[in-house]
């Protein structure tokens, strides 16, 4: 079922914001690949997935390093390098043991972990104010509204694009 809906989401460009395994579909759909087990399949140190059993299994973060220009930066950018990085860093929840390794059609980075690992995409034509928004999250914002205002700013994005996609919708029936 979410297959469908999320090939029917992007045959009528209705707003996508995706996060965890829902960035992994996004980007599969498009026609980008999976790194299918990070710990197996790659030389990273940082530990994407720890166990639910886990004393700090919500509470790990571990940094990404944000492209500028991009929405990611625009709604983190008072955040970015507040605890005395470079300008770019934020620091993300971490629950995914698979990764998007080649990005798929249209789809562009936003961030990505100190091991290389894609973080965060979009699609350039975004303009939520048109109704335009595709992105793709491994994070999940939802699980960190009090880490970051730009978690916050995020969801207001997305739901500024679903407005504008639902009046052009309206305006056109």
């Amino acid at each position: 079922l979410e297959f469908a809906l999320m090939r029917f989401a992007l045959a009528a460009g209705v707003p996508i914001l995706t996060f965890c395994r829902g960035s992994q579909m996004l980007n599969c759909m498009r026609g980008g690949t999976l790194i299918g087990d990070i710990e197996s399949q790659t030389d990273s140190n940082i530990k994407h997935l720890r166990d639910s059993s886990d004393p700090e299994y919500d509470s790990f973060r571990h940094p990404i390093e944000v492209k500028p220009k991009t929405p990611l930066a625009e709604w983190f950018g008072d955040s970015l390098g507040e605890d005395g990085n470079d300008g770019k860093t934020l620091m993300v929840n971490s629950y995914h043991h698979q990764a998007s390794k080649d990005l798929g059609w249209s789809l562009v980075p936003m961030a990505n972990s100190p091991d290389g690992l894609i973080e965060a995409f979009y699609d350039p034509r975004y303009d939520p104010k048109k109704g335009q928004f595709v992105v793709g999250l491994q994070f999940h914002p939802e699980r960190m509204l009090g880490d970051y205002p730009g978690c916050a700013r995020c969801y207001e994005s997305f739901l500024e694009a679903c407005r504008a996609y639902k009046d052009a919708q309206d305006a056109s029936a």
